[in-house]
């Protein structure tokens, strides 16, 4: 290694790429319709831990403790991520009233369809569901779903280390 390679390594998972990949699944299964950046924080949440809420299917990622609080960390990930795909054209900016929001380009579902992998075809499917499911919520329906669950998501793990304790006592 010489003095000029870069140390820092970056995950492929959970940053940019893959994230802003689920926001363009989301995006394409809704075109036309723009959403704003925390409707797709939050679809983010649900297309990866689907297994959350009551009827969805098999998450695509573990049942980590307190994932729940992954929503609140996820913007600015997001942000670099719609950045990125918006920069190959395959998500765009709208500015409307409500403020700014991001849609799917006539370019994306040929983009996704040149792609073949089984967590791609995961990512696809729960995106349908999700937009299915919620995408006709307002955002005050969405933002009073997630405050009265978000607490929850993770916490069954809370409840099993409070259990191990007590048992090795």
């Amino acid at each position: 290694m010489t003095s000029e390679t870069p140390t820092h390594v970056v995950s492929p998972f959970n940053g940019p790429v893959e994230i802003g990949l689920r926001s363009l699944c989301v995006l394409t299964t809704a075109f036309p319709s723009a959403y704003a950046l925390q409707r797709l924080v939050v679809f983010d949440y649900f297309l990866v831990h689907s297994d959350d809420i009551e009827g969805g299917p098999e998450g695509l990622h573990p049942r980590t403790p307190h994932r729940g609080g992954e929503i609140l960390v996820r913007r600015g990930v997001i942000q670099d991520g719609i950045a990125l795909y918006e920069s190959r054209g395959l998500i765009e900016r709208v500015y409307k009233g409500g403020g700014i929001f991001f849609a799917a380009t006539e370019k994306s579902a040929d983009f996704l369809d040149t792609l073949s992998t089984e967590y791609l075809a995961g990512l696809r499917d729960r995106a349908d569901w999700v937009v299915d499911s919620f995408g006709a919520l307002d955002d005050t329906e969405l933002d009073l779903m997630v405050r009265e669950r978000i607490g929850t998501w993770g916490a069954e793990f809370s409840m099993e280390s409070v259990l191990w304790t007590e048992e090795a006592s």
